[in-house]
């Protein structure tokens, strides 16, 4: 199997298993999510989120090749100050479309974690921040969070379009969409910037990521965290979720 084969490989099981075979993101992206079910997101995806650049150094640090390091180092740098993009910090723009849902910072922030979210959560640490060889990180944790394909619904509409358009959140709490969930079904990628960061993953894997065994960690560390990404969206499916609620629509702040 040649380099790319294997990447190849990797972008098959992202795509078989990616984020719109959930119930959770046909629910949203259909345009019937009530604000429980938002909270719910916003609550209990913070915390995957709120870690993704320790993700990132944690692989970078143990990158020798400094051309391959900068790019994950430009990357975080990205997140924590969204100065590349004249944003802000990501996950600042993401606690603000938490307010648009009627979540405060308290909740935001102490939540307790559902046991999903935590073994999620934990998973991810050990991938990206332990004696694993980084390419595990990389593949389960990395590719899988910045290689998606694109996030639509039915009608081809991006979850940008629909948070905007469905359900009416002004621009500072669609914001974070904007550079993660932008892009339509005539797109590749799931949005300009993460296709750019994805390319980085994928060009390490390419280069690192050579022998049998390595390539052997990269699979199972993929299959599991997408196992349990989706046992993450389940669960919020199973608490915040009820049809007879009313779907929501931003009216302003509460």
């Amino acid at each position: 199997m040649s380099n790319q084969e294997f990447i190849d490989e990797l972008d098959a099981m992202i795509a078989e298993r990616r984020k719109m075979t959930s119930p959770l993101y046909q629910t949203i992206l259909g345009g019937k999510a009530t604000q429980r079910l938002l909270q719910g997101f916003a609550i209990h995806r913070w915390p995957i989120k709120n870690l993704w650049v320790r993700h990132l150094l944690g692989v970078a640090h143990r990158l020798e090749d400094h051309r391959m390091r900068v790019l994950f180092v430009e990357n975080a740098f990205e997140e924590e100050t969204g100065r590349l993009s004249d944003s802000r910090r990501h996950v600042e723009s993401f606690a603000d479309f938490a307010r648009s849902v009627g979540v405060t910072r308290e909740e935001l922030e102490n939540t307790p974690f559902l046991p999903e979210t935590q073994e999620l959560h934990d998973n991810n640490l050990r991938l990206c921040n332990s004696d694993l060889h980084f390419t595990a990180g990389a593949a389960g944790v990395l590719l899988l969070m910045e290689g998606q394909p694109p996030i639509v619904n039915a009608a081809g509409e991006s979850m940008l379009k629909v948070m905007r358009d469905e359900y009416l959140l002004p621009d500072w709490g669609y914001d974070f969409f904007v550079h993660h969930a932008s892009s339509d079904a005539s797109e590749a990628a799931v949005s300009e910037l993460e296709d750019e960061h994805s390319a980085a993953v994928r060009t390490i894997l390419r280069e690192f990521c050579t022998t049998p065994e390595l390539r052997d960690l990269a699979r199972t560390s993929l299959a599991h965290s997408i196992e349990l990404r989706h046992r993450h969206f389940d669960a919020l499916m199973r608490d915040y979720y009820d049809p007879s609620e009313p779907v929501f629509r931003y009216q302003g702040e509460q």
